[in-house]
């Protein structure tokens, strides 16, 4: 017998462009045990709260240069891990061999321990804004300097396009190692944040060793290439090497920390994407590990470095004076000294926190928009059923919205969300549909019942997390209550899609427990 319990999805409601759900879905993980076949990883899934998580088989080795992608329902569409794109079912996707080839892939895509290490931040997945099935893939190539496979140097920023429409929905990679620039660059820190129309993208990667700021507009005509930018101070050789970069959710900062430099920090305008208002923010470290990630509101940035949290207040008169330790290594061990490196703020409001060494815990910030101590970061808050190796999904705020004048950005993520419709908060063009699932907890089967007769047919559709539909049924208009035998879903998590011949589509989770 199967045991069904309901997750109502704030963000999944009215269609799937409001939802936004393309970071929904994280894989860590490398092949640490040769015993066990197959990659073995770790899997956060976002869809509930808080995220459950679960061991899976990757299909390669999600280290520094990894990335995930999810459409905008969550449901997993393809990741990489600097060396092959892979499909949904965890198999090299057609035409997704062989990216960023060269010495360094030779060599180091065929390691069971290795695989490609272009720094944290070098793989960037974006949706294409004229076509909603396919997927710009940004990705940086790097060469060994000196022969030796612990010097390398980032020399190329490729792009690779992948459609998700063919093959049933396994996709194809319909354009792959594209160049956009061939110039030395920092080691990973490539980001993005979306134009002021909230559909477009602006594209960001720094100089390598300079203060040379290479940007591109990702528009429904393809990759613009923009004027570069020169501003603020110069990355050293060690700053380039070990840091991270991102933009505030709101889109109005830009922060780059690579350790021993500390933070930069710039406005940015999403209109023109130009920076300005530089501001070199100090973070004591003796290590090159760093990171960076700024709180739900925008309001705190968050930087990471071996032993320490710093956290700075952007509304303070002086940011730089600002700054407060939040958390200091415990000394706490996992074979490796659990420490802090780079940081991402999660679909849930949180930040996750991983570590430079091959260990299986993530720090957590649990309310990184209060100031202090309250933020109240937990060490090793998290463990996973594996070790990664340094890698961590990064994404940007895909949930931005246009920029209008005297109104706040909606929220980044579900977590500490006021979610009452006001005309303030700009409430769904279509209110959901009243319907009631039941029994909750069930067995076998579950009850949509709505409070009176339909007007119009409803078509309800089950999906799984890999896109393909598993149930389908019409209730018919005069009816109000339709029953979905679920004996066929095995344990996980499932899309009910409830749609109405006006185009309304409501959608709802559920979770499935044998």
């Amino acid at each position: 017998m199967k045991t069904i319990s309901f997750l109502i999805s704030a963000w999944a409601i009215v269609g799937l462009v409001q939802a936004q759900q393309y970071d929904y879905n994280w894989f860590l993980g490398y092949d640490y045990d040769l015993s066990i076949e197959g990659i073995e990883g770790s899997y956060m899934n976002f869809h509930e709260t808080p995220p459950v998580i679960s061991p899976i088989v990757l299909g390669g080795i999600m280290g520094p240069s990894s990335a995930v992608i999810s459409d905008s329902l969550g449901v997993l569409q393809f990741y990489t891990d600097g060396c092959h794109i892979y499909n949904p079912a965890h198999q090299i996707m057609e035409n997704g061999d062989t990216i960023n080839p060269g010495e360094v892939f030779d060599i180091q895509c065929d390691s069971d321990a290795l695989g490609y290490t272009a720094g944290t931040q070098s793989c960037l997945i974006l949706p294409d804004p004229g076509h909603a099935r396919r997927y710009y893939l940004f990705h940086k190539h790097i060469s060994y300097v000196y022969d030796s496979i612990f010097d390398v140097v980032s020399d190329t920023l490729f792009y690779s396009l992948v459609d998700m429409s063919f093959n049933g929905g396994l996709g194809r990679v319909v354009e792959k190692n594209v160049p956009l620039l061939w110039t030395p660059l920092t080691y990973g820190q490539l980001t993005a944040v979306k134009h002021a129309n909230g559909r477009d993208w602006w594209i960001v990667n720094g100089g390598d060793q300079n203060n040379t700021y290479y940007k591109f507009l990702l528009d429904a005509e393809g990759v613009q290439t923009i004027p570069f930018q020169v501003i603020g101070n110069e990355a050293s050789f060690n700053g380039s090497g070990g840091g991270q970069a991102c933009f505030s959710p709101d889109g109005r900062y830009y922060a780059r920390h690579s350790a021993p430099d500390g933070v930069f920090l710039f406005d940015f305008d999403r209109q023109t994407g130009m920076f300005s208002n530089f501001q070199h923010l100090m973070a004591p470290t003796q290590s090159f590990r760093a990171g960076i990630a700024f709180s739900p509101s925008s309001r705190f940035l968050y930087a990471c470095t071996r032993d320490t949290i710093y956290q700075f207040d952007l509304e303070a008169p002086d940011i730089g004076h600002s700054r407060m330790v939040v958390a200091a290594f415990d000394g706490f061990q996992d074979f490796f000294n659990v420490t802090f490196f780079n940081a991402q703020l999660a679909p849930d409001c949180k930040i996750y926190i991983n570590s430079f060494s091959g260990v299986s815990y993530l720090h957590v910030i649990h309310q990184p928009d209060d100031p202090g101590l309250d933020c109240q970061v937990e060490q090793h808050a998290v463990q996973l059923p594996y070790r990664y190796a340094r890698g961590m999904p990064f994404y940007p705020n895909y949930r931005l919205g246009p920029l209008v004048s005297g109104q706040v950005p909606d929220p980044p993520c579900y977590g500490q969300v006021d979610m009452t419709s006001t005309e303030e908060t700009a409430p769904a063009p279509h209110a959901p549909m009243e319907v009631r699932l039941y029994p909750n907890p069930a067995r076998d089967v579950v009850v949509l019942e709505w409070p009176q007769p339909l007007e119009q047919e409803v078509a309800v559709s089950v999906y799984d997390l890999y896109g393909r539909l598993r149930l389908e049924k019409r209730l018919e208009a005069g009816k109000n209550t339709l029953v979905l035998e679920t004996t066929s879903l095995e344990n996980g998590v499932f899309f009910v899609h409830l749609k109405t011949g006006n185009g309304d589509v409501q959608v709802e989770l559920i979770h499935v427990l044998k």
